[in-house]
């Protein structure tokens, strides 16, 4: 009998648990509603699928989970193309890529793990550029305030992964981080570490991510690479592709790295003077004029066109 009687108070403490469990559980009805809208083929889905996730967001008895998604999702959908920006001008700012990018910076608070991972390798892989510019700006935003550490292990990951997409994905952010000067030195070096990296479409991407950055503490690291082609041994000579790009990036970071470009003009033995002697023509620096002269008087099997 007593054991019974243990079965039913444990049957009943089960069920308990369950309703307890569901009930906390239950999503908030605004962001249910707005992640139907998104699912359906109604019209103005996400216009009207924001306005439910704007109330989910001010809802105070969200779970932590339900905060950080409809932070997320209003990131994600708002646009400012919903608004008439004389006419409703606070929604307009607020649909902002600042504004959202404070949204989804709301949600990876929430939950960092999770959302982390979603901005680093889905919201980034969107098609709509305000979406990308929008999940850099949260990431530059965990760069600052978040979990910097994991962030970085983050981008590593990416840009030393196989999928294409990923690289791409990571190189832009280490740009927009890197353009920052007060980030600039670390993401540098970050990425010229990175220069030794076995695969060459990595290193491609990190070229890449330095020349857009443009800061002149990669020159040094980026003529190592463009000399290379003159080593002796073939494990020590980078790849052309490699090495062509490093003279774009010399020529992106400008002024500081003419005098090397000019250095890799008067070196005969390279393979990448015509690359140079185009770059200085883009840069237009009268430093480049009497290198320029030289190699015209010289024969050469490539042909080449200068306007300055």
């Amino acid at each position: 009998m007593k054991s019974i009687v243990n079965i039913f108070l444990w049957g009943i403490t089960a069920i308990a648990l369950v309703f307890l469990g569901s009930g906390c559980t239950s999503q908030n009805e605004d962001l249910s509603k707005g992640k139907e809208l998104i699912k359906s083929d109604k019209r103005r889905k996400e216009e009207r699928a924001v306005e439910r996730f704007k109330l989910a967001v001010k809802e105070t008895q969200n779970s932590k989970r339900d905060n950080a998604e409809a932070h997320y999702l209003l990131g994600l959908y708002n646009s400012q193309g919903f608004y008439d920006e004389n006419e409703e001008t606070n929604a307009y700012n607020e649909a902002s890529i600042n504004e959202r990018g404070d949204y989804m910076y709301n949600a990876y608070s929430n939950n960092q793990k999770k959302y982390l991972e979603i901005l680093v390798f889905e919201t980034l892989r969107s098609q709509d550029p305000s979406i990308q510019d929008t999940a850099r700006y949260a990431l530059k935003k965990v760069y600052e305030q978040g979990n910097r550490k994991k962030l970085l292990k983050a981008l590593k990951k990416a840009i030393t992964s196989k999928d294409n997409r990923d690289r791409q994905d990571a190189q832009t952010v280490y740009t927009t981080i890197g353009k920052d000067p007060r980030f600039t030195p670390e993401i540098v070096k970050i990425l010229t570490d990175l220069l030794d990296y076995k695969r060459k479409e990595t290193r491609l991407n990190i070229v890449k991510s330095l020349g857009e950055i443009g800061n002149e503490t990669a020159i040094e690291k980026l003529v190592k690479i463009v000399n290379s082609g003159s080593e002796k041994w073939k494990k020590d000579r980078e790849s052309s592709e490699v090495r062509r790009l490093a003279v774009e990036a010399l020529g992106k970071i400008g002024d500081h790295a003419v005098e090397e470009l000019v250095r890799i003009i008067q070196n005969k033995g390279s393979s990448m003077r015509v690359d140079a002697i185009q770059t200085l023509e883009k840069l237009g620096d009268e430093r480049g004029i009497p290198p320029l002269l030289n190699v015209l008087s010289e024969q050469s099997g490539r042909e080449v066109t200068v306007s300055y």
